[in-house]
């Protein structure tokens, strides 16, 4: 089996991904070009954004793989829900894969996945990450803190505050970047490390283990745990 993972993050989430397939005993190689596939092989690309991902560069994607009949069985398509509902994003992707091809002629499977809201949605699932003790006031953290739990409740239904002006993907991220500076943990999209470690990958799972929140990511998981090798 051979598998071509489109991602539509091209910074944190593609550094992430494979760290996680490793955590998880994906038991694929990791090959660079489509010319290098030969047997247990997967491609990491990055869609350059939702807009790019479910036009121009889907497209591309689906001619590369028709045009290397027999070496990709499966094409994941990770993109994230932003200010859309999950099944709403991924009916989108499917229209336009209708639309552009005769599905009759694609001889490979074709796997949508979304993330709700978006990747630091998921990262902000990780258990243990929400402060005990009540934060200072002049903390930058302290507003985040005083408007949603994401300890007791589900990151995925975390809205901005009433006139915030922010997106929900673009809060989650705000909020996610001052609870990991007050836990002393540096984030940016171009240098996610410091939530790529197991342990931190271990804290988001727990949570699906031991709540009904990050459905997203339950999909996301339990989507790879089937297709891994045995």
């Amino acid at each position: 089996m051979n598998f071509y993972f489109l991602l539509e993050d091209e910074k944190s989430f593609l550094k992430v991904l494979p760290q996680w397939l490793e955590y998880m005993d994906f038991g694929y190689s990791r090959v660079a070009d489509i010319q290098e596939v030969k047997e247990n092989n997967y491609i990491l690309q990055s869609g350059h954004g939702v807009t790019q991902l479910v036009t121009k560069v889907l497209f591309d994607t689906l001619d590369t793989i028709l045009l290397n009949p027999g070496k990709i069985d499966k094409l994941v398509i990770i993109l994230d829900a932003e200010e859309l509902e999950s099944v709403e994003r991924k009916q989108k992707v499917n229209e336009q894969i209708r639309e552009y091809w005769n599905i009759e002629k694609i001889d490979f499977h074709i796997e949508v996945l979304v993330c709700n809201h978006c990747f630091e949605t998921w990262l902000l699932g990780c258990c243990g990450l929400y402060p005990k003790e009540r934060v200072n006031e002049k903390s930058d953290f302290y507003q985040y803190y005083m408007d949603y739990n994401i300890e007791e409740s589900d990151p995925e239904e975390m809205k901005p505050p009433e006139g915030n002006g922010d997106t929900i993907a673009k809060y989650h991220f705000h909020y996610l970047h001052e609870l990991l500076r007050y836990n002393k943990i540096r984030y940016s999209k171009n240098r996610p490390q410091n939530v790529a470690t197991e342990k931190y990958f271990r804290g988001i799972v727990d949570r699906i283990v031991n709540t009904e929140h990050l459905k997203s990511f339950k999909n996301f998981y339990d989507f790879v745990s089937r297709i891994k090798r045995k």
